[in-house]
């Protein structure tokens, strides 16, 4: 095998195969830890979900913003992404962020998948450098915005953050919001993002063909006014300050990831309300 034909590896991080019987699913875990010294507390620490498309990504931008805290107000963190081994990711992941819908097959892992995460994962990390358990964030892009939301109605002590990158609320809007309802008031943060092309059209695909067909789809789900919808109960709920959405400008669904990380990074930096 040439050089140039050699497998991309990140230096630094670490790849560890778990299987999870609640889930019936196998994955990996990505654990990338910096290479400063903890802070007393210990690291703050993200957690990934659909690590196949932002770790590598998320651990860049920490390395690069955390070498100056004061400029950029991201500090140190551990990274961990989870990743569905095999070829079944797309079945997969659809199990494992959604609760059940009727006419909906191969969904309502989602009690299944945070067991997984609360039994394997995070103690796989904590097994590898010192982790504050007050600064965890979860970080999840569409139906793993969905969990990121739904994870915050139901296990909300396990993490003190949430980003939810345009959240796909429209899978059960009026479960979740009514599990929003209830939650009380707490010390958490909370990040929602959409795109503005997400329910527009950018420019180079306003002539293509089937143009009009995509337009109606995505503006039939209501993406924006579900997402406004959830930031203003969680406002109500946390208290404003601790919610904010942010509608990205020349972002679709695909390019917000990227986008998002940095925003997500300076929350999980924080120290304080």
């Amino acid at each position: 095998m040439t050089s140039g034909s050699a497998p991309f590896t990140l230096a630094g991080a670490t790849s560890h195969p778990l299987h999870a019987a609640e889930t019936g699913g196998a994955y990996l875990v990505d654990i990338a830890v910096p290479d400063t010294p903890p802070p007393p507390g210990g690291y703050p620490l993200v957690l990934l979900l659909d690590g196949a498309g932002c770790f590598g990504t998320a651990v860049e931008a920490v390395r690069r913003m955390g070498r100056r805290p004061d400029a950029t107000a991201v500090t140190p963190l551990v990274v961990v992404a989870v990743r569905t081994a095999g070829s079944h990711g797309l079945v997969q992941r659809q199990h494992d962020f959604t609760t059940p819908v009727a006419n909906r097959p191969g969904s309502g892992g989602a009690a299944a998948f945070m067991a997984f995460l609360q039994g394997q994962v995070l103690p796989l990390a904590n097994g590898l450098a010192p982790i504050d358990p007050e600064r965890r964030t979860l970080f999840g892009h569409s139906l793993a915005g969905y969990f990121t939301l739904w994870v915050l109605a139901h296990h909300r002590q396990t993490f003190r953050n949430y980003t939810a990158v345009s959240p796909s609320v429209w899978w059960d809007r009026d479960g979740l919001l009514a599990a929003l309802t209830a939650l009380p008031a707490a010390d958490h943060r909370v990040l929602l993002t959409l795109g503005a092309f997400e329910e527009a059209l950018p420019p180079w695909q306003q002539h293509s063909a089937g143009a009009d067909q995509a337009l109606a789809r995505r503006q039939s789900r209501q993406v924006r006014a579900g997402i406004e919808q959830v930031a203003a109960l969680l406002s109500e709920r946390l208290g404003p300050q601790r919610v904010r959405f942010e509608l990205l400008a020349d972002e679709d669904h695909a390019s917000i990831v990227s986008a998002a990380i940095p925003r997500m990074l300076r929350l999980a930096s924080r120290i304080g309300p």
